[in-house]
C-alpha cells in the first residue's frame, strides 16, 4: 500500500509541476523520480530477501525445536545467571511444569527438589570451571546420567547447555551382564566363549584350572590350542559342528579326555551351543565342560564290581552265569568246566585272621591266572570256591590244567598252612548237552575228591603247622617231645587205658601248637613279659583249640589243649575253671609242662635243678596245680634219674 501511495503522489506532483514549470520537469524532476523509483525497487527487493531469511530462520528454529522436543532425554539451556532460556518437551513432562512458567526463571520454580539440587550443583560447576561435567544421579530407584557443557551466548556471556538421560535400564543391563559374567567366572564348570573365527574371547577360572591356560594366555588364541581333546568316547572337537552347521542343538558329550597344557588328562562332559544376535545370526560359541574323572572312576568301579569279585579281581558268579550262556555255542566245543575249592581257608581265618585268609584267596587267583589262558573265564563263586570255563578244551586237557594248578599250590606256604585245592572237572562235547548240568557234574566231582583228600589234608596241615612252629623255635620242638613223653609215663603211672595214654601223649605233643601265631622272639621267652606280650601268649590256648577242632581226628584233644593253663584255684585262663572242672588231661599237662619249663633254659631264664622244681611244684599244689596229681608226678620223677 505504501508503494502505491508513494507512486500516486509522485504522479500528481509531476502533473502539477508540468503545468507551471515545463522546462524544470524535463531537466530535474524526471531524473529524480527515476532515481527514487530505483531506490524503492532496491528497498523492496531487500525487504523480500529479509522476509525470506526470516522465514528460513523461523522454519529452521521450528525444525530444531521439533527434533529437541522429540528427544526423550531432558534438554535445556541456561543463561549466565542460570535462568532457563530453552527446555524441550521431555523437560516439561518430567517436571510437570508449563514452558511459560520455566523460561526466564531459575530452578526454584521446579518441583522434585532433590533432583533439582543436583542439577544446580553441576550447572554452577560448569560456569565456575568453564568445562564439561558428566554426572550420575540415583534418585528413587532410578539412575540418570547428565552431560553439561559451557555455551557461548549472543551477548558474549557463558551459559549452560545440558542433556539428561534415564540410564536405569542400561545400568541394570550392565549389572545383569556383570552378574552373568561373574557367575560364569565363579561356577565350578569350565566355560569358554569363542567368536565366529574360533578365537577365545573369555575363559573362566574352572576352565583355566582344567586346561592349564591362564586367561591372559588363552584370550585371542584359537580354541583348538587351549581345548585339546583325545578321543575318549565322544567328539574330539565340540566347537566345529556349532560353527559350521546351519542348525545345531546343544548335545552333552560324555567321557571326552581333555589334555591340559602340562599333559595331565581328565575326563570331562562338555556341551557347545551357538551364541546368536538379535537377527538370529551366529556370532560365537559357548563351551561348558565339567570334570567327571572321579565320577567316571566311581561309575567304572560300580560296573567293575557288578561283574568282578572285589578281593581277587576275578569274575563273580553273576558274570560267570552270563558267560556260560554266551560261550555255550557249537564253535566252542568241547567246553570244559573246572570247579575248585581252596583247602584251609576257614582254618587260616580262625588261626591268623581274615587278612591272611584273604591272602590265601588272592594267591589262589594269581595261580589260576598264571596257568589259564586269556580266553578262559575264571570266576570266584563265593567263599573258597572257584570255577574255570575253558572253551575248546577236552577233558584230558582240563585234567592237565588241574595238575598244573595243584603243582603251583604245592609250592605256596602261607603262615604254616600248606596251600592246596580240591578240584573236579566235566566236559560238554555235544551241542545237545546242558552246560549247567556239566557245571553240576564238575562240582560234584570236586566235592567227592575233597572228601577223599580230607585225611591227607588234615595230616599235612597239622604237620606243616608243627613243622613251622619248630622251625621258629628248636626249644619248642624239644619241649613238645619231652612233655609228650612225660605225659604218657604219667598216664601209665595213673593206670590209664592205652587209648587215654595215646590221647595224653598227643595232647602233650600238641599242647602249644597255638604258638604258631607268635613271633620267634616271643616263643622263646618265658619270664619278664610285658602286658602286651603276655596277652599275645595267652591267645595260644584258644588258637590251638581252633586248629585241632578243625579236624575229626583231633577233636578229642581240643579240651585238654584249650584248658592246660587253667589253675586249681580258678585264676587261670582262658575260661577260669576251678578244681576238678578242669579236664584231668589238662591238669596233667599243666604240671608236666611247668616242670619241663623250669628245668630247661629259656632265652631269659636259667634252668633250675630237679630239687628246686619239685619244691616249687609242692608250693603251688592246691593253688596252681591239682595237689594229688602233683604228688604222683613227683614220685614219678624222683624214681627216674633221667628226668
Amino acid at each position: 500500500m505504501k508503494k502505491l501511495f508513494l507512486t500516486a503522489g509522485l504522479a500528481q506532483f509531476t502533473a502539477a509541476s508540468a503545468h507551471y514549470y515545463p522546462e524544470i520537469i524535463l531537466d530535474i524532476i524526471i531524473p529524480f523520480v527515476c532515481l527514487l523509483l530505483a531506490a524503492v525497487a532496491v528497498l523492496a527487493l531487500q525487504l523480500a530477501r529479509l522476509k525470506a531469511k526470516r522465514d528460513e530462520l523461523h522454519n529452521l528454529n521450528a525444525l530444531y525445536k521439533t527434533f529437541l522436543d522429540a528427544e526423550n532425554n531432558l534438554i535445556y539451556l541456561k543463561d549466565e545467571n542460570l535462568k532457563y532460556v530453552f527446555v524441550n518437551k521431555a523437560f516439561e513432562y518430567f517436571f510437570e511444569v508449563d514452558l511459560k512458567n520455566i523460561i526466564g526463571n531459575r530452578d526454584s520454580v521446579l518441583p522434585k527438589k532433590e533432583f533439582v539440587e543436583k542439577l544446580m550443583m553441576d550447572d554452577q560447576k560448569v560456569l565456575s570451571d568453564n568445562a564439561t561435567v558428566v554426572s550420575d544421579y540415583e534418585i528413587n530407584g532410578r539412575v540418570y546420567m547428565s552431560i553439561k557443557f559451557p555455551v557461548n551466548l549472543k551477548n558474549g556471556k557463558i551459559g549452560v547447555g545440558a542433556q539428561i538421560m534415564d540410564a536405569t535400564d542400561e545400568v541394570m543391563n550392565t549389572k545383569q551382564q556383570l552378574i552373568y559374567f561373574q557367575t560364569l567366572v565363579s561356577i565350578g564348570d569350565g566355560v569358554i566363549v569363542v567368536d565366529q573365527e574360533g578365537k577365545i574371547e573369555m575363559i573362566n577360572k574352572a576352565a583355566e584350572r582344567m586346561t592349564g591356560w591362564t586367561y591372559q594366555d588363552a584370550v585371542g588364541r584359537p580354541y583348538s590350542d587351549v581345548l585339546v581333546f583325545s578321543s575318549g568316547g565322544g567328539t574330539e572337537d565340540p566347537v566345529f559342528d556349532v560353527l559350521h552347521q546351519e542348525s545345531f542343538a546343544c548335545e552333552l558329550k560324555s567321557n571326552n579326555l581333555l589334555i591340559s597344557k602340562d599333559g595331565s588328562r581328565r575326563y570331562v562332559e562338555n556341551c557347545a551351543a551357538p551364541i546368536m544376535d538379535d537377527m538370529d545370526n551366529k556370532v560365537g560359541v559357548v563351551i561348558v565342560f565339567r570334570d567327571v574323572t572321579e565320577e567316571k572312576k566311581h561309575n567304572d568301579q560300580i560296573r567293575y564290581l557288578s561283574t568282578h569279585d572285589p578281593l581277587t579281581g576275578l569274575y563273580n558268579r553273576r558274570y560267570f552265569e552270563e558267560a556260560v550262556k554266551e560261550y555255550d555255542i557249537e564253535a566252542n566245543l568241547p567246553i570244559s568246566i573246572i570247579v575248585g575249592d581252596v583247602n584251609g581257608l576257614k582254618l587260616t581265618n580262625d588261626i591268623f585272621g581274615h587278612n591272611h585268609g584273604d591272602i590265601l584267596l588272592v594267591t589262589a587267583a594269581e595261580i589260576f591266572r598264571k596257568v589259564c589262558r586269556n580266553t578262559d573265564v575264571i570266576a570266584r563263586l563265593g567263599g573258597d570256591e572257584f570255577v574255570i570255563l575253558l572253551p575248546r578244551t577236552t577233558y584230558d586237557e582240563a585234567l592237565g590244567v588241574i595238575e598244573k594248578i595243584k603243582q603251583e599250590f604245592s609250592t605256596k606256604n602261607l603262615k604254616a598252612i600248606k596251600s592246596s585245592i580240591s578240584m573236579g572237572c566235566a566236559t560238554k562235547s555235544t551241542p545237545d548237552a546242558n552246560i549247567f548240568q556239566i557245571f553240576e557234574q564238575a562240582e560234584d566231582t570236586m566235592y567227592s575228591i575233597k572228601t577223599l583228600e580230607r585225611d591227607n589234608i588234615r595230616k599235612n596241615t597239622i604237620s606243616e603247622i608243627v613243622k613251622m612252629l619248630h622251625q621258629n623255635s628248636a626249644r619248642e620242638e624239644e619241649h613238645s617231645n619231652r612233655v609228650s613223653e612225660l605225659c604218657a609215663r604219667m598216664g601209665k603211672r595213673l593206670g590209664f587205658p592205652e587209648d587215654e595214654i595215646r590221647k595224653l601223649r598227643e595232647a602233650g605233643y600238641l599242647h602249644d601248637i597255638g604258638k604258631i601265631v607268635l613271633g620267634p622272639n616271643l616263643i622263646n621267652k618265658s619270664y619278664l613279659l610285658t602286658t602286651r606280650e603276655w596277652n599275645e601268649i595267652r591267645r595260644h590256648a584258644i588258637v590251638g583249640y581252633r586248629i585241632l577242632n578243625s579236624f575229626e581226628d583231633t577233636l578229642d584233644l581240643t579240651e585238654a589243649v584249650l584248658t592246660h593253663h587253667e589253675r586249681w584255684d580258678g585264676k587261670g585262663y582262658p575260661k577260669g575253671l576251678k578244681g576238678e572242672e578242669i579236664p584231668r588231661l589238662a591238669r596233667i599237662i599243666s604240671i608236666v609242662e611247668s616242670y619241663d619249663r623250669m628245668t630247661h633254659d629259656s632265652d631269659n631264664q636259667k634252668a633250675r635243678s630237679k630239687e628246686e622244681a619239685i619244691s616249687i611244684l609242692r608250693q603251688n599244689a592246691g593253688t596252681v596245680f591239682d595237689p594229688e596229681l602233683v604228688e604222683v608226678f613227683i614220685e614219678l620223677i624222683e624214681s627216674d634219674d633221667s628226668v
